[in-house]
């Protein structure tokens, strides 16, 4: 495993990753202040989507949270090969129902409790979701760039295809999996508490 590689990856695209989120995340908060009505009744739709969840026992908790998230993170790694659409879509939506629940979440409670639940399994699970996305997009962009080239066959079918599928398989189970299983078991306690 090339390691200079991976770090490269990671670091230009993990970063585009992080800035389109943040952009999502901000058109959330910005439509919670223009839309105040329609975008609480999204809320209230985020909330009870969840609310279920919470008649489940601590250690189903754990699993749900992090099968659920670990399936979102490999699919919008795994799916980035289609031009990187799908990873786009899947950090824009999540950027944005973060941003319209924590806008909503930070006028009821402020800015202290907004943190204190967001950030102590969010600094282990945003760098999965973003070391993932990041490897979406150089999927993405590794078949946009040879489609460009005339030679979208030729890398879909031979060796580069089948190395950058192993950097990302191996960087999914050395790095994302292991914060998505501490994010899931901080997650959890918060909720329990």
């Amino acid at each position: 495993m090339n390691k200079s590689l991976i770090l490269r990856i990671i670091k230009y695209y993990g970063i585009y990753s992080f800035l389109f989120f943040v952009a999502s995340f901000l058109i959330g908060v910005f439509i919670v202040q223009a839309y105040p009505g329609q975008a609480e009744e999204v809320y209230k739709e985020v909330l009870n989507a969840f609310s279920p969840l919470l008649d489940i026992g601590p250690l189903e908790m754990v699993l749900f949270i992090f099968f659920n998230n670990t399936i979102t993170v490999f699919l919008g790694m795994a799916l980035g090969i289609f031009f990187m659409l799908p990873t786009l879509f899947f950090l824009f939506i999540n950027g944005l129902v973060l941003g319209l629940v924590s806008s909503f979440f930070y006028s009821q409670y402020g800015l202290f409790i907004l943190l204190s639940l967001l950030l102590p399994h969010g600094i282990f699970e945003l760098p999965a979701v973003f070391i993932g996305s990041g490897l979406g997009l150089w999927l993405g962009f590794s078949a946009w760039s040879r489609m460009r080239q005339g030679k979208l066959r030729e890398f879909l079918t031979g060796e580069e295809l089948k190395n950058s599928v192993k950097i990302c398989v191996d960087v999914f189970f050395m790095v994302i999996i292991p914060l998505l299983a501490v994010a899931a078991i901080i997650e959890t306690v918060l909720i329990f508490l």
